[in-house]
């Protein structure tokens, strides 16, 4: 047995099937992996790790699955196989987290998919997790996409990973509003079929998850200042890798470092390392290097247009329509970053609640709750320039 310390859950105990993996270099990648991506340029202290979410997550997994084994709901075989996905639900995480993964997103390859074929063909993790046959078999059941009840509790709209993800980049970035009682949350929730069952007498914790989520997103996640800077370091790791190394762009060749175990050392420090070589290198392309200083120099692009809206009300903004009108005024294409999003918040038709009188009633026919008040979806439309040309864009636009 072995305990960490952690500075949200406190000690985070660990069985020897669980450190071997946590020991592991693909584990210990996460330690130079990145929480919440690029969000330290505004907020200085959100440098956590997926290390240290990933343990928390764990943990959690830990407390809720002891409590569904006190209640009978699941084994104790079924505890181990939740524990050690939540462990590992993070492990094909990107570079940068997010910040990359929109890049490889447009060549059709996610996180997840990278953690499903480390699953299924790294030696590390895989011959560790294989030596009992069943437990295996029943976390890559939990991990798979749309798979049993019990993979709930690692993915959808209130799981464990969301739990320790909103309160950790709460305490890490110093947003308050990401406070939430976990505790409370813990005893309240269990999952059917249909989706998630929340206990009446729990519905304000849950109403906090929520309310805590909608503001997280748009305080930290999708903030104008970290998000530009995120949609600027995908465009320079586009150039980067056409210049030092464009058998990155393809997602075979992350496939086949995993296969040749060098996968654990694809992390941050990769990633600033290259742009240091390139910034110092005599035939790098003048217009990367400029890039790469204002980009570590933090002198990023600047919002030009802003839309913000609530569920599907659907205005009528063309942003390709913007972004043309700033080409025609002499701006280039590389300089301008667009993005268009539309951001779940909440999935009412995956959410019951359970009556002191034990009726399961669909949360759209609850009428006691704030739940039904929060907006289901976020859309946001944004529309960035590098500095030079921030006049010239708000001129047009």
């Amino acid at each position: 047995m072995k305990k960490i310390y952690d500075e949200i859950h406190g000690y985070i105990v660990l069985n020897d099937l669980e450190q071997r993996i946590v020991d592991t270099p693909l584990f210990q990648r996460l330690r130079r992996i990145k929480q919440t991506s690029l969000a330290f340029l505004v907020y200085p202290g959100a440098v956590h790790t997926r290390f240290s979410h990933s343990l928390g997550t764990f943990h959690l997994a830990m407390k809720l699955g002891n409590l569904f084994v006190s209640k009978g709901i699941i084994t104790d075989e079924e505890l181990e196989a939740i524990k050690l996905a939540a462990l590992i639900h993070d492990i094909g995480q990107f570079p940068f987290s997010h910040s990359l993964e929109g890049f490889y997103i447009d060549r059709n390859l996610s996180n997840e998919e990278l953690r499903n074929f480390i699953l299924t063909s790294s030696t590390e993790i895989k011959d560790i997790l294989s030596e009992n046959g069943s437990l295996y078999s029943r976390i890559l059941e939990l991990l798979r996409p749309l798979g049993s009840t019990l993979s709930l509790i690692i993915d959808s709209d209130i799981d464990v990973d969301r739990m320790d993800y909103l309160i950790r980049d709460s305490r890490h970035t110093g947003v308050t509003l990401g406070n939430i009682d976990l505790d409370r949350i813990l005893d309240t929730i269990s999952y059917t079929n249909e989706g998630i069952l929340i206990s009446e007498k729990g519905l304000h914790s849950i109403e906090s998850f929520y309310i805590s989520r909608l503001h997280m997103y748009q305080a930290v996640y999708y903030h104008k200042t970290i998000l530009g800077y995120e949609l600027m370091l995908r465009r320079i790791f586009k150039d980067l890798i056409e210049y030092c190394c464009p058998e990155f762009e393809q997602p075979e060749h992350l496939k086949e470092l995993i296969k040749e175990d060098l996968f654990s050392y694809w992390d941050d420090d990769w990633v600033i390392g290259r742009l240091y070589y390139a910034l110092m290198s005599p035939d790098a392309p003048d217009k990367l290097k400029i890039k790469i200083k204002r980009f570590l120099d933090r002198k990023g692009p600047k919002v030009v247009f802003n839309f913000l809206s609530y569920n599907d009300q659907k205005p009528q903004i063309d942003i390709e329509e913007y972004v043309n009108k700033l080409e025609k005024a002499g701006i280039p294409e590389n300089s301008i970053y667009a993005v268009e999003e539309k951001i779940p918040i909440i999935n009412p038709d995956k959410i019951y609640i359970l009556t002191k009188n034990d009726e399961e009633i669909p949360l759209k026919q609850y009428k006691f709750t704030l739940l039904n008040s929060i907006p289901q979806s976020i859309i946001i439309k944004r529309i960035y320039v590098d500095p030079e040309f921030e006049l010239r864009a708000k001129e047009v636009l």
